[in-house]
């Protein structure tokens, strides 16, 4: 009898190890459970942006358009392949380039100001020429991307809709680059 005395207790001491293992990891996973939704209500609510893939460079680094933190780790070349002068191209790269010529240094200094960035960190021509050189192939991205989608669009339809899109992300860009380096943002450069 001692035999079956001896199996009982080594069964007891052991489920009564796997439940403090249980307790310890439901402990723990309510814990990360916790941090985890801190983290998401401490961020921004919504973001809405579609530079996806344009990249601004200056002397405080690059601007990765429409890309996470985490995306950053991945990347290896994202630029879109030239696919010729196209008429919405033709029509919309004059038309981009008198836009961030006339309303680019503005926008930066407004942008700036909202963020409390000095504008002695930002060179304004800088960030224009860059963005002007990537409009080619971001007009092509959103002509690829409304041939996919099969968007029933005329040419005039589509040339404003690209035009818009590329202005849009023009803002949020410089919006999201200026709160990356706004000097109150905790996770803002130094």
């Amino acid at each position: 009898m001692n035999g079956w005395n001896q199996y009982i207790y080594n069964l007891y001491q052991r489920i009564d190890e796997q439940e403090r293992t249980i307790r310890s990891l439901d402990t723990r996973i309510q814990q990360l459970e916790n941090h985890t939704d801190q983290q998401h209500h401490q961020g921004l609510e919504k973001i809405e942006y579609h530079f996806d893939q344009l990249k601004i460079e200056n002397l405080n680094g690059t601007l990765h358009i429409g890309l996470a933190p985490d995306d950053l780790k991945s990347i290896d070349d994202f630029s879109v392949p030239e696919t010729g002068n196209s008429a919405v191209k033709q029509q919309l790269l004059p038309d981009l380039n008198t836009y961030l010529r006339e309303n680019g240094e503005h926008l930066i200094r407004d942008l700036a100001h909202q963020h409390h960035v000095p504008m002695d960190h930002i060179d304004p021509n800088a960030l224009i020429e860059d963005m002007a050189k990537q409009l080619p192939e971001r007009i092509a991205h959103y002509e690829a991307e409304a041939g996919q989608n099969r968007q029933d669009m005329n040419q005039e339809q589509l040339t404003c809709h690209i035009g818009e899109q590329i202005k849009r992300e023009i803002y949020h860009s410089l919006n999201k680059y200026m709160e990356g380096n706004d000097p109150s943002n905790e996770y803002g450069s130094p």
